[in-house]
């Protein structure tokens, strides 16, 4: 498929702004919603008839870490609600061209951005904890338990199905989209229970990891690879490590 260079038709231009807009106003009400709880306690706390400016500074500081842990919690909660009752999210597999801008590439841009909104203001708090965990589950990942994501490069959360016990590393990109000559691609990730993705590795769409498996840090799984289980893979693209390869590593 090569190029389109051709410009967006009347009826594309109007989607995008309405995406736009919808977005805007989506991420605008969310954002308040969740920030409602803590407004509404500093404007209380100004009318607490406490003469001593010390004693209300030190009060309203030691709130501050719950208030931003609460606000945190309900704008993954309701972003993930808004997205679901929408019907804002990808589907798989599809190839959607950017030059066309239907619907079903607009919907998954508006979910990409919610998705980044939550990991800006709340990702580096919550990351690797049970909650992240529960946010991307609300997010319409399919996981197991004891699933731990320590990294906010895993998206298309709708796209994700995740065994028991499995480990995401620091660092990882784990997508189900990618951009081809103007086309965007998408198709689901599975991973197999118990298996680790190392730090910094790479994970593209349409992925199918086996069950205990372990992908080396910096390793890279090529599109639409499919790797048995159980077994450890390394490398650019990722190949199995044999155990005569790993005693010969071992010695040097």
């Amino acid at each position: 498929m090569g190029h389109d260079h051709r410009r967006w038709s009347p009826a594309a231009i109007r989607r995008f702004v309405w995406t736009l807009a919808s977005i805007f106003v989506v991420e605008s009400v969310i954002l308040g919603l969740a920030a409602l709880p803590a407004v509404a306690f500093f404007r209380w706390h100004t009318t607490w008839p406490i003469e001593s400016f010390t004693v209300k500074t030190v009060v309203l500081a030691m709130v501050i870490v719950p208030s931003y842990t609460i606000f945190a919690v309900l704008l993954m909660a309701l972003s993930a609600a808004a997205m679901r009752v929408l019907g804002w999210r990808p589907t798989a597999p599809s190839e959607m061209p950017i030059a066309e801008l239907g619907w079903p590439l607009c919907n998954w841009a508006r979910y990409q951005i919610s998705a980044h909104v939550v990991a800006f203001f709340a990702g580096g708090l919550m990351r690797a904890t049970p909650i992240w965990s529960a946010y991307m589950r609300w997010n319409g990942a399919r996981f197991g338990r004891r699933v731990w994501v320590n990294s906010l490069g895993v998206t298309d959360h709708c796209l994700l199905e995740f065994g028991d016990d499995v480990v995401i590393g620091s660092g990882v990109h784990l997508s189900g989209h990618t951009v081809e000559r103007g086309v965007v691609r998408t198709a689901p990730v599975r991973i197999g229970a118990g298996s680790t993705i190392g730090v910094n590795a790479h994970v593209e769409i349409g992925v199918d990891i086996g069950a205990d498996c372990q992908i080396g840090s910096l390793s890279m799984v090529p599109k639409f690879t499919v790797l048995d289980g159980p077994g450890t893979y390394v490398g650019v693209p990722a190949r199995r490590l044999e155990r005569r390869d790993h005693v010969e590593q071992v010695q040097e």
